[in-house]
């Protein structure tokens, strides 16, 4: 009965060991990668926020607007979300 309770605690902390979740780490990275893709796009971002809304999925905005042209002085909102794959950790975001 001993051996099943220990197996059953290291396979607990197995699990929860290989059970990623996001970080602040990983929101202000999201944030920074969001930032410099409009930015090569020819966008002047105003501000990035992400918040965490669940382990494995985030949401937020992006406000910019274009650098020249008419569009410059017309302030753009997109909305933002990360989603994390459960099995490997990695993730990805996308704003529209």
């Amino acid at each position: 009965m001993k051996k099943f309770g220990l197996l059953l605690v290291l396979l607990s902390l197995l699990t929860t060991a290989c059970s990623r979740k996001f970080t602040e780490a990983d929101v202000q990275k999201t944030e920074s990668d969001i930032r410099n893709q409009f930015e090569q796009k020819g966008f002047v971002v105003e501000q990035v926020s992400m918040v965490i809304d669940s382990d494995r999925h985030m949401t937020g905005y992006a406000t910019m607007r274009k650098s020249a042209g008419l569009l410059s002085k017309l302030d753009i909102t997109k909305n933002c979300t990360a989603t994390m794959d459960e099995r490997d950790g990695k993730y990805f975001w996308q704003c529209k």
